[in-house]
C-alpha cells in the first residue's frame, strides 16, 4: 500500500530503530513547546505582551 501511494518503506528490521528516533524527536518537539508555552505565560504575567498569541483554530 505503501509504495503504491508513493511513500517510502521502512524495513522491518530497522523499525525499532525508527520508531525510536521518532519518539525521541516528539519528545524533544513536547519539551519545546512546554517551554514557548511557559515563556508566553511568564512575559503576559510580566506584562511584556498584551495577550497570549492566537493558535490556530482560535477566534478573534
Amino acid at each position: 500500500m505503501a509504495v503504491s501511494a508513493g511513500e517510502g518503506v521502512v524495513p522491518a528490521s530497522e523499525l525499532p530503530t525508527v520508531r525510536a528516533k521518532l519518539q525521541r524527536v516528539l519528545g524533544k518537539k513536547t519539551v519545546e513547546n512546554e517551554i514557548l508555552k511557559e515563556s508566553v505565560e511568564y512575559a503576559a504575567e510580566k506584562k511584556w505582551i498584551a495577550r497570549s498569541p492566537l493558535l490556530p483554530g482560535d477566534s478573534q
